[in-house]
């Protein structure tokens, strides 16, 4: 009696599942992520919302919203004061918390990211204090592609980020996920860059500092905390020019999602005949490695694949299901999809092509470690090749 009334238990619970009625706890996460990013004009539109939905269904888990973008502007109306004084605020989603509601209702984990130190808002607030400027001048520093940013040893930025962080979990979030949390990249031919905050510190404390701190007051709420990196840090793990330190970054946060499109690497990187292989390769590779060097710590990787077609003559013709299943086979807690422009119609083919199933944890190690040999454009020891990171500043 008690073995049937477990199996028609298993079977209750199997059905609930099945249905897209399991709603996670917010100190809970999907065994294996299945993941969409959703900008903030799209977030925001109704109609696109339940199509999108409507059409994948139970296919995926997860949402990543955009809370605070990369020109400095909120997604929702904030209560902040600050939020106000700076000028941040919008209104694209009228109600945060019956939204977040809604898509939780529907058994979703819901990301929300935040870009911190990429910031023309903030920038530009109190006569450019905290902005990044040309050495020299009072004048804004700008990057390659014309944008601004905030001073990332700057303790108010870190407050000001954390704080609409915060109340982004009060609305319901299950996770916060950082962005740009790094240092600018620059080229020779651009003027110096002045960080008024710097005081002889290191840039790897700078941002190691602003995600302790993150840590420590979100933890409070019982919410992961995140970030996306760029993708070679699985491969260099120090990648000092924007300051971001793998395995060190691992220990501050519960989750790392590396950006590993196949298009933002240099064309000749795991260069091969086959362009599924690569892009096979590039994904699978860089998560093995990823996960070697976070061995020592509790962090999870997940990989930001690529959704857009950017270069798609060089990456074969099914890139996202290849990507999918690389991420699978590599052992990878899961995949976020990324399509800056929210078009993924290819993406839900794909992953019906894919038809990734979950699988039980077993008991084996959860991080293999691997040997972190380095290929001829990979040498530790001489300048390295950032063509991949250069990529990605012009997409």
């Amino acid at each position: 009696m008690k073995k049937f009334t477990y199996i028609v238990s298993i079977f209750f619970l199997f059905t609930i599942l099945l249905q897209g009625h399991f709603h996670l706890e917010r100190d809970e996460s999907p065994e294996f992520t299945r993941g969409l990013y959703i900008n903030a004009y799209r977030a925001g539109d109704r109609k696109y919302m339940d199509k999108l939905l409507n059409n994948f269904g139970d296919l995926i888990n997860t949402l990543v919203i955009d809370i605070k973008d990369s020109h400095g502007k909120l997604t929702y109306k904030s209560k902040l004061k600050i939020v106000k004084r700076v000028g941040s605020q919008r209104t694209l989603i009228k109600d945060i918390n019956l939204y977040i509601k809604k898509l939780k209702d529907r058994g979703y984990h819901i990301i929300g990211r935040i870009v911190v130190f990429r910031d023309p808002i903030l920038a530009r607030y109190k006569s450019r204090k905290y902005a990044v400027k040309i050495a020299g001048t009072k004048q804004l520093w700008k990057d390659e592609n014309g944008f601004v940013w905030v001073d990332p040893f700057c303790k108010e930025v870190w407050e000001y980020n954390i704080a609409i962080a915060e109340e982004a979990v009060k609305a319901g979030f299950d996770e916060i996920q950082f962005d740009y949390v790094r240092f600018p990249s620059s080229n020779s031919k651009q003027p110096q860059a002045y960080f008024p905050f710097k005081n002889k510190r290191k840039k790897e404390e700078a941002i190691l500092s602003f995600l302790s701190m993150a840590n420590e007051r979100l933890k409070r709420e019982g919410i992961k905390i995140s970030i996306a990196v760029f993708g070679y840090a699985t491969w260099h793990n120090h990648l000092p020019r924007e300051g971001q330190h793998l395995s060190e970054t691992g220990k501050r946060v519960d989750l790392i999602y590396p950006m590993l499109y196949p298009s933002h690497f240099a064309d000749d990187f795991l260069a091969n005949k086959h362009k599924e292989k690569r892009t096979y390769d590039i994904v699978f590779e860089s998560i093995r490695r990823g996960d070697s060097i976070l061995r020592y710590t509790d962090s999870k990787l997940i990989a930001y694949i690529q959704g857009f077609d950017w270069k798609r003559s060089r990456l074969g013709k099914d890139y996202i299901r290849v990507q999918m299943k690389a991420a699978e086979d590599a052992e990878s807690h899961g995949w976020i999809v990324w399509n800056a422009k929210g078009e993924y119609e290819e993406t839900y083919t794909s992953i019906l092509d894919n038809a990734i199933k979950l699988l039980e944890p077993d008991n084996k190690p959860r991080i293999k470690e691997t040997l972190l040999t380095y290929t001829r454009h990979e040498d530790k020891f001489k300048k390295p090749d950032n063509r991949g990171i250069e990529a990605i500043l012009h997409w």
